[in-house]
């Protein structure tokens, strides 16, 4: 009996931890948080980074991070990963060159992201605040703004006559579409047909309070007008 029961405790553990990755290999997720990099606090950028609960972390670019293959990553961006480690409120995170650096939730250029939830309602008029130009990745055609005009109709136009996805503008604009956001990834289908899959996450405000004026969309800072 007692065999039978480890055996059990190891089937539902290697379930558990199965259940808990995307199916392409990854550890589960321990969760996301961004620094505030350049400059900070004159000229301050953000970067999303994930933490994966074996003890590394990813900074997230454009693409959504359950689609990363790690392997390829790490041998193609190695500057992009590295690993990590948490006392309290601090974090020690060393880099692929083995520089280490140290965050405090309480020093004002650490916090945590959030992914999306079905009870949060995205409308308004967001900027980008950070982050280099789109060269020619899944960003390309993506603008500095994008518009969520409703819980489903976005606009990334900078055409003003996109104010709401009955006009003529909205359905005429190859720029405009709907979207849907699935915790952290945003699927944007626009109305040319085209569709792009972006990371995405909610930045906080302060400690651990989720704040929808700030959101990581491919990896880019946006904020609220």
């Amino acid at each position: 009996m007692r065999y039978y029961l480890l055996f059990l405790t190891f089937i539902l553990n290697t379930f558990i931890s199965f259940s808990q990755s995307n199916g392409k290999g990854q550890p589960p997720v321990e969760g996301w948080y961004f620094r505030a990099i350049s400059g900070y606090p004159a000229s301050v950028a953000f970067e999303p980074l994930v933490f994966f609960k074996d003890g590394t972390y990813f900074r997230v670019e454009e693409e959504p991070v359950s689609q990363v293959n790690i392997s390829e990553s790490k041998a193609k961006n190695p500057h992009l990963w590295g690993t990590w480690k948490r006392a309290g409120d601090l974090f020690t995170l060393t880099n692929s060159k083995g520089k280490a650096r140290q965050y405090d939730l309480n020093k004002g250029n650490w916090f945590p992201a959030f992914p999306f939830n079905n009870s949060i309602s995205l409308k308004g008029k967001y900027e980008k605040i950070s982050g280099g130009d789109y060269g020619g990745g899944l960003m390309a055609l993506f603008q500095s703004s994008i518009v969520f005009l409703d819980d489903t109709h976005f606009t990334n136009s900078e055409d003003m006559g996109v104010s709401a996805y009955s006009s003529h503008a909205w359905k005429s604009s190859k720029n405009s579409g709907t979207y849907k956001i699935d915790k952290n990834t945003i699927e944007l289908n626009y109305n040319n047909g085209q569709k792009v899959l972006l990371s995405f996450a909610i930045g906080a405000e302060g400690y651990d309070t989720l704040d929808t004026d700030m959101l990581f969309i491919g990896g880019k800072a946006y904020v609220i007008e």
